[in-house]
């Protein structure tokens, strides 16, 4: 009986040493590092099939966000009012389309931040070809019936610039506001309108229909503020490694869009279902430019033309600065210093962020 009361002992006092040691040595397991094989997830909202989130897209679809260890879902948001609504309420972590939406947003107090980059420039005036050479230089504007819609960026800047070239932007100019790039072409192509401004490549489209680009907007406004990545405030807190690792793989993708034309193109060919001819003309004909910098100091400034053009109060005390946060972007840039392949691509990208954030 003894001998068997000293076996039960010794198998007691092993099972609790081996529970002990198992306790200390799974602590990385449990705390949610790499050897859990844990991704955290990320959900991004998408506007249907749009491709001007190239590096967001290539991300996805060559596995680069998955090798970073995330899992990124993509949920599509029927519009970017509803997309930053999406976000504040936590529903979404990321929102990479738009600018103007957020901007409102975040002038009423809503509790996001923007985070990065997508999309520069982008907008064009489209005219019947007779009219192709109309403007010549901002005065021109004069007496024009001028067709846009309201979320699109680049209106907002040339109304600034108009009104700064000393044109009034209700009496000189008529602006007329429109539900779509499809109306604003057919309104060109009718007469009710003399020029258009439109977006997300629909240049290209109307060109395909018998109609002109009279000029880009980038012609007047180089680098202006187009789509920026705009990013719940819960999840800047509480997932912000996971974020920096986001756009650690939006700038592998950045990379691949800049040195494999075939490999981007063939896969936003099948991402979107558009021919090979509207996704370069998109990607590479200089329009729409891709990048993730955030660029503070132009988002400050197309959010002080919005408020001079009375597209947000003007007396509103809530600065856009403070719902900027450079440093993940920024985090993700120094990370990728010796991943680039490209190896000036680092030195170049660092010149940019300080140059436009600092």
């Amino acid at each position: 009986m003894k001998k068997v009361k000293k076996l039960a002992i010794l198998f007691l006092t092993m099972v609790m040493a081996a529970a002990m040691l198992t306790g200390c040595g799974d602590s990385a397991t449990e705390s949610g590092t790499e050897d859990s094989g844990e991704k955290t997830t990320l959900k991004v909202g998408m506007a249907g099939k749009d491709i001007k989130t190239v590096c967001v897209i290539l991300a996805q679809e060559l596995g680069y966000y998955e090798e970073e260890g995330l899992d990124v879902q993509f949920e599509t948001v029927a519009n970017l009012n509803d997309g930053v609504t999406a976000l504040s309420q936590n529903k979404l972590d990321v929102l990479p389309f738009g600018f103007i939406p957020s901007a409102t947003f975040i002038s009423q107090g809503a509790d996001v931040e923007i985070i990065g980059g997508t999309i520069s420039e982008g907008s064009q005036a489209i005219v019947t070809k007779e009219n192709k050479d109309m403007i010549q230089e901002l005065e021109d504007f004069q007496g024009k019936r001028v067709g846009f819609m309201r979320p699109e960026t680049g209106q907002i800047i040339m109304k600034s610039l108009i009104r700064e070239a000393g044109l009034d932007l209700e009496d000189d100019v008529e602006f007329i506001a429109m539900d779509s790039f499809a109306s604003i072409a057919e309104g060109v192509s009718k007469g009710e309108i003399d020029i258009g401004f439109v977006n997300s490549n629909y240049g290209y489209v109307a060109q395909q229909s018998g109609l002109a680009i009279a000029f880009d907007v980038g012609d007047y406004a180089p680098d202006t503020v187009c789509c920026r990545q705009t990013a719940s405030r819960d999840a800047v807190e509480n997932k912000r490694d996971a974020l920096v690792s986001f756009e650690i793989a939006n700038l592998r993708a950045y990379e691949t869009y800049l040195n494999d034309r075939e490999t981007t193109i063939q896969t936003l060919m099948e991402y979107s279902g558009q021919d090979e001819g509207y996704v370069e003309a998109a990607m590479y004909n200089g329009v729409m430019i891709p990048g993730l910098d955030p660029n503070t100091n132009k988002i400050e400034e197309m959010y002080e033309a919005m408020k001079a053009n009375g597209d947000i109060d003007a007396d509103t005390e809530v600065d856009i600065a403070d719902y900027v946060d450079s440093t993940i972007y920024k985090d993700a840039l120094d990370a990728m210093k010796d991943r680039f392949e490209d190896k000036a691509l680092y030195d170049k990208l660092l010149a940019e962020y300080e140059e436009n954030n600092l």
